[in-house]
């Protein structure tokens, strides 16, 4: 929030937030200073889930298809992810595809463990199924939360997914659609859940892609996805293939089958309004691309997402940062290159690269579990083999069930951006600020000649004298949580009203700042 402190001068109050240099919010002007975008290092473990139990089938690691929470900042990882059984062949050949939701468990988020869960029994194996079976049936593309502002313990973790019958009780009419919507469950642990009484909370979401979160500051629980499903986007359904016709110069926004992004919102996870498109391609996407799926979280005061993008042709995936000042309006990070990019020629993660999962904050650093692929996106699927195309994974499908897999990339904590100088000193200088923060707290980095210091202005330029360059101690190392000192003196508190800060750097990275009391 930015107030009036003069006639001509405005203040940003940011209070104990971190603020990052992702856009220009709190930037005033920078001299030899350039904006990089960092991306994830992916671990070495990966990949550190795959099919590795005789009854799974297709471990789905996919947009719409797996969750990764942890119970506390120190507790236990847990893993929701999805089985495809039953996938070969054309629901009008009498097979239909079947997913069960699996559960795993891990105590340091590299090596996990598959417990037994007495749900269900498949050729004598106690497997960790976390439903009992049924052909009738299908909790789809599910997405977990742990909630624990619910103050029923029983409510503690909360699933939504995409209800469907099957067998003899499917509907006739439309039978990937009707007899859908969207539901929710209950478990007071993660792995024994009870559906809502009041289920489906949203009738009118036909999608596959639902992706459940909670926005902390806006108190509200959010779910960003696939509302109707390509097919009933498109003027002329009746295409032959997975894809079907694209209208890039259409104004009146039909751009065809290319998938798009929905946003709902609760204040109670019961009440949902309505689906509100917030995203779409657009001139700055090929002619393929499509929207599949949008995961947020809060960064300080901002929303960040990562956005998972379809290129139709080419049947890969790839995932790209945005990041937005109020949640509906998004934007692209200042390049187009993948966040979490893809891997070479022979990798796990060769064709795809995804996530449906908020990062997690581990000790300094932020973990990104994605899923990476070896397989595309629907050659070995339904319409691959029925189209009869030439590719390996079409002509033999069992190509898929080695083919997706858990991986994670770490990076520091808020890591996305930084402002950078090189050989030259530059220098960043803020807007006015104000904060009761005791201290100031910086994340950078130097290089092996580098070094970082802060001077703290008025709002007119006029240095404090306690708080100039010539007495800040020069900080040369790597820190995400830096407390600023000037000749030993740690606080800033002591200065009134609304200051500017000034940065001075070479060689070195600077991601953000705080005035923090501890």
């Amino acid at each position: 929030m930015y107030v009036a402190y003069s006639e001509d001068k405005v203040y940003k109050d940011v209070g104990a937030i971190r603020q990052l240099f992702i856009d220009d919010d709190v930037v005033a002007v920078v001299k030899n200073v350039t904006r990089r975008r960092h991306s994830p290092v992916k671990h070495p473990a990966n990949p550190i889930i795959v099919r590795d139990k005789p009854w799974e089938a297709v471990t789905f690691f996919r947009t719409s298809n797996f969750s990764v929470r942890r119970e506390a900042p120190d507790g236990a990882f847990q893993c929701w992810y999805e089985d495809l059984y039953g996938f070969f062949g054309y629901e009008d050949q009498g097979r239909t595809l079947h997913e069960r939701n699996l559960y795993a468990r891990s105590e340091d988020g590299i090596k996990w463990d598959k417990p037994p869960l007495g749900k269900q029994v498949i050729d004598g194996n106690d497997t960790n199924a976390i439903f009992p079976h049924s052909e009738d049936e299908m909790y789809g593309s599910a997405s977990v939360l742990i909630d624990d502002r619910d103050p029923d313990p029983a409510r503690r973790y909360k699933m939504v997914y995409f209800h469907r019958l099957l067998g003899p009780n499917r509907p006739k009419i439309n039978p990937r659609r009707d007899g859908g919507g969207l539901c929710l469950v209950f478990s007071p642990n993660g792995s024994d859940w009870t559906p809502y009484e009041g289920n489906p909370i949203s009738p009118v979401w036909l999608g596959d892609v639902e992706i459940l979160t909670y926005d902390p500051i806006d108190e509200k629980y959010v779910i960003f996805g696939r509302y109707g499903g390509h097919p009933a986007m498109s003027p002329h359904p009746d295409f032959d293939s997975w894809f079907g016709p694209i209208w890039p110069a259409r104004p009146d926004g039909i751009w065809g089958t290319r998938r798009r992004i929905y946003r709902l919102e609760s204040a109670d996870m019961f009440n949902w309004s309505r689906p509100e498109l917030v995203l779409d391609p657009g001139d700055d996407d090929n002619l393929d691309d499509a929207y599949y799926g949008l995961v947020p979280w809060r960064a300080g005061e901002l929303h960040l997402g990562i956005l998972n993008v379809l290129h139709h042709v080419d049947n890969t995936m790839d995932n790209y940062l945005l990041y937005s000042r109020d949640g509906i309006d998004w934007k692209r990070m200042l390049d187009h290159r993948p966040f979490i990019p893809r891997g070479g020629a022979g990798s796990y993660d060769q064709f795809m690269a995804e996530t449906p999962t908020q990062p997690l904050v581990v000790g300094d650093e932020l973990w990104f579990y994605y899923g990476g692929h070896r397989v595309h996106h629907d050659w070995w699927w339904l319409h691959g083999p029925g189209e009869e195309l030439d590719v390996a994974e079409a002509l033999d499908p069992n190509l898929a069930r080695d083919g997706h897999h858990l991986c994670l990339a770490t990076m520091r904590l808020d890591g996305y951006v930084s402002l950078d100088a090189t050989v030259r000193e530059g220098w960043i200088e803020t807007k006015p600020v104000f904060s009761t923060g005791s201290h100031l707290i910086i994340n950078g980095r130097c290089g092996p000649n580098g070094y970082i210091e802060v001077e703290i202005m008025d709002g007119w330029n006029n240095v404090w004298e306690e708080h100039s360059r010539d007495r800040c101690e020069r900080f040369t190392g790597d820190s995400v949580r830096h407390q600023v000192r000037w000749s030993g003196r740690n606080t800033v508190s002591e200065i009134p009203g609304a200051v500017k800060l000034k940065f001075y750097l070479r060689d070195a990275e600077l991601y953000g700042f705080q005035f923090a009391d501890s």
